[in-house]
């Protein structure tokens, strides 16, 4: 049986975070075909602005299929080598847009698809640091992305340039040759890095200069595991957002995870919090 839906890490971050009730604004490319119109249609229906999104006469909207395997495990097969995502540089976007937000979520995947994306990462990294807004980096890191390079040379300057990283485990430990959260924290004062997250099944560590916070996984009967990493940053993005303990970030990450990898597809329909957790600001402004 074939299911279509829309998804992609930074897309399924800004449903997310707009499903809790903040303003959120996503820039992309996708291609002048039913597939990019689906895709942006979904995100103004949510509330996410597209007013910067890129549409490309030429090139498609990138696709790709998932395999659900026995015992929760999945195959991805991607499809978008000529995608509109892929040939879109950074003059195409709308720099100041980017920044003017509180926060600004950026991934590996948009690093590693292309030279290209790898610029605009890096580029607004670096003038991230001239204003305010707080910069959120997910490592997402891809073999089938990758293709033999070397993750280290190409996502590492990367993460230590954010000021929110978050890792598999097995990321950590490939990047930065330790998922110990105490070795961890030993690296944080070479860099801009404020708060290093690393998760797993297990469940979530958040590594700062002043403390080691852990939080364990919610136990449900995993459906799907995809967005599940994407979900955990839209419960930590909130609780930051909400100005919440790390604490409370770490329980509300692992509250919307769980909730994801228990339904079909990229991010929940709905993402429903906890009574107690904190309720978005009427002048939060994400992009």
């Amino acid at each position: 049986m074939l299911e279509k839906s829309t998804g992609g890490s930074e897309v399924n971050v800004a449903l997310g975070l707009a499903r809790l009730g903040h303003r959120v604004g996503w820039a992309g490319a996708v291609g002048d075909d039913p597939f990019g119109r689906e895709g942006v249609k979904l995100l103004r229906g949510a509330g996410v602005g597209v007013s910067r999104v890129v549409v490309s006469p030429s090139a498609p909207t990138g696709i790709y299929f998932k395999q659900l395997l026995a015992l929760s495990g999945l195959r991805n097969y991607p499809y978008r080598d000529t995608s509109a995502a892929r040939m879109m540089e950074a003059t195409d976007v709308d720099v100041d847009y980017l920044l003017s937000g509180r926060v600004l979520h950026l991934t590996g995947i948009t690093a590693s698809i292309s030279p290209s994306g790898h610029r605009l990462v890096r580029d607004l990294m670096t003038r991230s640091r001239s204003g305010p807004v707080h910069v959120s980096f997910d490592a997402n890191l891809r073999s089938n992305l990758l293709r033999g390079r070397d993750p280290v040379s190409l996502l590492a300057p990367l993460a230590r340039e954010a000021d929110t990283v978050f890792m598999s485990r097995t990321e950590a430990a490939s990047l930065f040759s330790t998922a110990d959260p105490e070795g961890l924290q030993s690296l944080l004062p070479q860099m801009r890095v404020t708060t290093m997250i690393t998760h797993d099944s297990q469940g979530a560590h958040a590594v700062t200069r002043d403390g080691i916070h852990w939080v364990a996984a919610r136990t449900v009967q995993p459906v799907d595991p995809t967005g599940a990493g994407d979900a955990f940053v839209v419960g930590y993005l909130h609780g930051l957002l909400a100005q919440a303990p790390i604490a409370v970030r770490l329980e509300l990450a692992e509250h919307c995870a769980a909730q994801t990898v228990s339904t079909r597809g990229d991010s929940a329909v709905t993402l429903a919090l906890p009574a107690e957790s904190p309720s978005s600001a009427d002048t939060v402004d994400e992009r």
